[in-house]
């Protein structure tokens, strides 16, 4: 899936809203909640050095908030990684070209979604 139709597909399934908040990384994307404005989603266009890979590459990754029991298993998947900076002990990141499992990368954004809902 490539950026622009993962972000489709946010916007079609969830009650949110895009934002750009840093001006630096004008393309970095913050999706939020539109219930309380917290982000379920981030994507950016990172290197895999800053997600521990030993290449330079571009890449597009979506930060997902995660339940912490899942992280150390699904870490050990390929193409999701420790969360690009954020907290990994509640984040991971997913290589939004590369996952394959589509399905699974749908149900990792319904628990980031409801994760950060109001409790």
């Amino acid at each position: 899936m490539n950026r622009n139709n993962f972000t489709n597909y946010l916007q079609q399934e969830y009650i949110c809203d895009i934002d750009y908040p840093w001006e630096k990384y004008s393309d970095y994307v913050v999706i939020r909640r539109r219930d309380n404005q917290k982000w379920f989603a981030g994507i950016f266009t990172i290197t895999g050095h800053q997600v521990g890979l030993d290449t330079n590459e571009p890449m597009e990754v979506v930060n997902l908030k995660c339940e912490p029991d899942l992280i150390p298993n699904l870490i050990h998947e390929n193409e999701i990684y420790p969360a690009y900076h954020m907290n990994k002990q509640h984040w991971i990141s997913v290589d939004i070209e590369k996952y394959e499992d589509i399905e699974k990368l749908k149900m990792l954004v319904d628990m980031s979604y409801r994760l950060v809902g109001k409790k």
